[in-house]
């Protein structure tokens, strides 16, 4: 192999492995709306049962079930607005759907966009979710429902922006979108 094919390769891969080790994971931003302060905390959280179902395109992966429930409770359990239990009738239950969407022009008709595309130079690559809650009380004659779209980046560094680790990235989605409906349900009087 001769001398300048070589340097190109070398350099081909430096700028490879340069672009890998500034790579981050980054949380949309434009769609973390509430937080737990902005929730209107009550002295007895009401029990809730929690139903969940972690979907990719569609299709059911009952493999991502564990991971979003844990997430879901936990942010449930926080907000001091609702207690999750199991194993016992309660008069509200909550079902969650979580899609991950992988098909580019479901993504577009859905309406995602990049809410780091400003801050951030070089290839994205998108994680999006659409969640779908339905509410069911005892109190109301018909289920809550609300739709909240997420999403997660791996991108280069991103200015104004800050990264989180791989493992932290969907709890923090599941949070953000629990939390927005949560803040929703209290702002309707529903809550």
């Amino acid at each position: 192999m001769n001398k300048f094919l070589k340097a190109a390769l070398l350099m081909v891969c430096a700028t490879v492995l340069s672009a890998c080790a500034t790579t981050r994971i980054y949380v949309d931003p434009q769609y973390h709306k509430a937080s737990y302060e902005s929730l209107r905390q009550l002295a007895a959280p009401m029990l809730v049962k929690v139903t969940v179902n972690f979907q990719r395109d569609g299709k059911p992966l009952p493999t991502a079930n564990g991971e979003l429930r844990e997430n879901v409770e936990r942010t449930l359990r926080a907000s001091r607005v609702f207690t999750p239990i199991e194993n016992r009738k309660v008069p509200i239950e909550l079902t969650i759907v979580a899609n991950k969407i992988i098909d580019p022009d479901t993504i577009r008709a859905k309406g995602f966009g990049a809410g780091l595309t400003d801050a951030v130079t070089g290839p994205m690559i998108d994680d999006n979710y659409e969640f779908n809650f339905t509410y069911l009380s005892i109190n109301n004659h018909q289920p809550v429902q609300a739709a909240y779209l997420h999403a997660i980046h791996i991108a280069p560094a991103a200015s104004g922006v800050k990264a989180t680790a791989l493992n932290n990235a969907f709890a923090k989605v599941v949070e953000d979108v629990v939390l927005n409906f949560i803040k929703d349900l209290q702002d309707n009087g529903q809550v």
